[in-house]
């Protein structure tokens, strides 16, 4: 886990049930994989942080397994949206009492002590998807014309561009992310840099063509403003699953 900077708060000050969790299993630097689990959190106890049973499922045999876990939430003193996270065991999966008349499957993860949790960098491997409300755009080489933007993460994004693409595996594009300035109502926060194509996906006939875009050597500033896009929209979706639920 990328840490920057430990917090004093307590788990049960940051983390609230409902919230989504993250549970990162392997991380394959290589390859560019990685083995992330979503779940949601049923109670915070002072050995547990008792979760749902995750997409994709954990299996006993996981059981005993360090993971690193994740989470967005609010600092409780300035408001800012930020993701936490710690080095915890899956401790056991087995039934979990939700109310008086039901009782689920639930993962039991070790709850981090004082000064185990840490501020850390949003995960390359989360993906926003992209509704036509979220005024997010990205331009790049003019030839494309008009582009669509389908989703982006901390590590690249995905976009349709006009078929037949007269592209190739590997080249590299300037492209400018646009999207909206979460403190300033009306304004806008861009973000410059380069990005390799490393997928290119295409069936003749068809009107547009998708491309994977991986992110080359963003800067600090740049890569700062992704994460809190992606903090920013991971909570607002939180947010909606919520009222949905209710």
């Amino acid at each position: 886990m990328a840490e920057s900077k430990k917090t004093t708060w307590s788990i049960d000050r940051l983390l609230k049930p409902n919230t989504r969790i993250d549970i990162i299993l392997d991380i394959d630097l290589i390859n560019d994989r990685i083995d992330v689990r979503y779940g949601s959190v049923y109670d915070i106890t002072d050995q547990y942080v008792i979760i749902s049973q995750t997409d994709p499922l954990m299996t006993m045999s996981m059981s005993g397994r360090d993971v690193e876990v994740t989470f967005v939430g609010r600092e409780p003193v300035s408001g800012e949206i930020l993701r936490w996270g710690w080095t915890g065991r899956i401790a056991k999966i087995g039934p979990y009492a939700l109310n008086q008349n039901e009782n689920v499957q639930a993962v039991y993860i070790t709850a981090p002590r004082e000064g185990e949790i840490s501020e850390t960098n949003a995960r390359m491997d989360y993906r926003l998807t992209i509704v036509s409300n979220d005024q997010i755009s990205i331009q790049t080489h003019p030839s494309f014309g008009r582009i669509v933007l389908y989703d982006f993460s901390a590590g690249g994004c995905l976009i349709g561009v006009p078929a037949p693409p007269q592209v190739s595996l590997g080249l590299v594009l300037y492209f400018t992310l646009f999207f909206p300035n979460f403190m300033t109502q009306g304004k806008q926060t861009t973000i410059n840099g380069e990005a390799e194509i490393v997928r290119v996906s295409y069936a003749p006939g068809e009107p547009v063509a998708k491309l994977g875009l991986k992110f080359r050597d963003l800067d600090l500033n740049s890569t700062r403003t992704l994460q809190k896009a992606i903090n920013y929209y991971m909570l607002e979706e939180q947010r909606i699953r919520h009222r949905s639920e209710s």
